[in-house]
């Protein structure tokens, strides 16, 4: 009786811990799908395939890269109930930028898996950007694994404990996959594997005042895990709909 290929989609920017996440699953599964995916509020993405041939070359074949644009995604999420938000919410408004970001590469990844029989799903999500970024929030992160849940798919972060102890830069290193341990302290290096958002300084500036801010970082998770559950319906229906047609 033959074996079942074992499937896994990784969500990919071509970073650092996306890629460490594709490497540790290459060893676990015959399949690794990379999913990087692109929006108008990004530039360069097209760096990821660099990493994506980093990969390929320790292992060949046994990963499969794709890029997919998921700009009509963004705006459907971004621009839904902007104005209510935008009262409800203020200035964790812009912070949606990157929900919006986020959300529409889950939707997407989602599709991907029904579409191909996949039910396994890891992301490089880490406690670095737990402070505010909105799918790295625990608490977030908890309600993003029942919507996977929903559709039968498993969804993890292998690295997300690891940064404070090791590194993922410091672990390609060591593993062969980088040229030097510290690509997250070095900007040039650090665009040389991925993509970057246009958004981030509008996304950085408000986090520095919301750091002022009485209740931070606790205050600010809880709303994005507020705007998450109010949004989730509307997230199955997009997928729902993409099933449907």
């Amino acid at each position: 009786m033959s074996k079942k290929q074992k499937k896994v989609c990784i969500q990919f920017s071509g970073g650092s811990d996306s890629s460490l996440t594709a490497y540790r699953m290459s060893l676990e599964f015959d399949q690794v799908h990379l999913l990087t995916f692109r929006h108008f509020g990004q530039m360069n993405i097209e760096n990821s395939r660099k990493s994506y041939s980093i990969l390929n070359e320790k292992f060949p074949d046994k990963f499969q890269h794709s890029i997919t644009d998921v700009s009509d995604l963004f705006s459907k999420i971004y621009n839904r109930h902007y104005i209510k938000n935008l009262f409800k919410y203020r200035t964790i408004q812009m912070q949606f930028v990157c929900f919006a970001c986020q959300a529409c590469f889950h939707v997407q990844t989602i599709m991907y898996c029904l579409k191909n029989g996949i039910s396994d799903v890891r992301d490089g999500a880490n406690t670095e950007y737990e402070e505010a970024s909105p799918m790295q929030i625990e608490i977030v992160k908890k309600e993003i694994k029942k919507l996977y849940a929903d559709y039968a798919i498993i969804h993890d972060s292998p690295v997300y404990y690891e940064h404070q102890t090791d590194r993922a830069d410091h672990q390609l290193f060591r593993l062969g996959l980088r040229p030097q341990p510290d690509i997250k302290d070095d900007m040039n290096m650090y665009k040389k594997y991925q993509g970057y958002c246009r958004f981030m300084s509008g996304g950085v500036l408000f986090l520095n005042y919301w750091k002022r801010c009485k209740g931070f970082p606790q205050k600010v998770q809880l709303k994005m895990r507020e705007h998450w559950i109010e949004e989730v319906d509307f997230l199955k229906k997009l997928i729902d709909g993409s099933c449907a047609g």
